[in-house]
């Protein structure tokens, strides 16, 4: 869910394009907080002082520990960064992507024991792994040797050297279109987890790499002994509340990343050591 909020240079707050009170606007942002969702903020005549209601739309969402993405433009088209750069919002409509529904099941500290150990071996029938919302895995053997590949190697050795494995947990959209065949193939997946690419790269040159969707069922074992966590940003919104915080009391180096399906960036939200350009390790 993405609300959008807007300030006009005169204090006029809008709601989704529509005038609203402040108790309008605190409906719609607990009904926002309950969904899990994301809040589009803009304000008119950004450069210029900031009316009072501007100031108190802003305190309202931060006290509910909404997130909050920042757009220059009226028709919420862009997003700004935190240097103040205007990017386009090209990612796919919130409709495509969701917390999926998840297959009940007990012993998940035994079934995610099982995931790292097919995603970290060399074996025939181990590799990359999709942990999909029924339970069921999808596992995507290392890549053979191709000129391609040993290209897109290096690039992936720069920000994580392949000399000791690293356990790379993701939390990624796992539901995928059927193909031509009826089944789901690398282009199916590449269309739900968009950075695919990078993740086939880090398992081609050795480190353990396991996908799963975040649901709070899971959160705490899919993040067990992780080195890295890489979160979709299209999934962030549906985590839940301190999600980070349970994810990192269970992670063996607290490198947890997002990566944003706008400009294909990635940014650190906790992280081991103060190199802000450097994943780094503790061990």
């Amino acid at each position: 869910m993405r609300l959008k909020v807007s300030v006009l240079a005169d204090g006029t707050i809008l709601v989704e394009g529509k005038p609203a009170t402040f108790e309008e606007l605190d409906a719609s942002l607990a009904q926002t907080k309950e969904a899990k969702g994301q809040v589009w903020y803009h304000r008119q005549a950004a450069q210029g002082e900031p009316p009072p209601a501007a100031k108190q739309v802003v305190q309202r969402v931060i006290a509910l520990k909404l997130p909050i993405s920042i757009s220059s433009k009226p028709d919420f088209s862009d997003w700004v960064d935190a240097k103040g750069v205007s990017h386009p919002r090209n990612a796919p409509p919130a409709a495509e992507v969701y917390m999926p529904k998840v297959g009940e099941r007990t012993g998940m500290e035994a079934y995610f024991a099982k995931v790292r150990s097919t995603a970290a071996g060399t074996g025939a029938g181990d590799g990359l792994v999709i942990v999909k919302p029924d339970r069921t895995l999808m596992v995507m053997p290392r890549l053979a040797e191709s000129e391609q590949l040993k290209k897109m190697a290096e690039s992936v050795k720069k920000m994580v050297p392949a000399t000791t494995q690293r356990n790379i947990a993701v939390i990624g959209f796992t539901v995928f279109d059927a193909g031509p065949e009826g089944v789901s193939g690398l282009a199916e997946v590449g269309k739900a987890i968009p950075f695919l690419g990078m993740l086939v790269g880090f398992s081609y040159i050795g480190h353990a790499v396991w996908i799963f969707e975040g649901h709070e069922s899971a959160l705490a074992e899919g993040c067990r002994d992780a080195d890295i966590l890489m979160v979709d940003s299209a999934m962030r919104p549906f985590l839940e509340q301190g999600w980070d915080a349970k994810a990192a009391a269970v992670m063996r180096n607290v490198n947890i990343l997002i990566h944003n399906r706008a400009n294909f960036s990635l940014a650190a939200i906790r992280k081991v050591g103060t190199d802000a350009g450097k994943i780094e390790f503790g061990e």
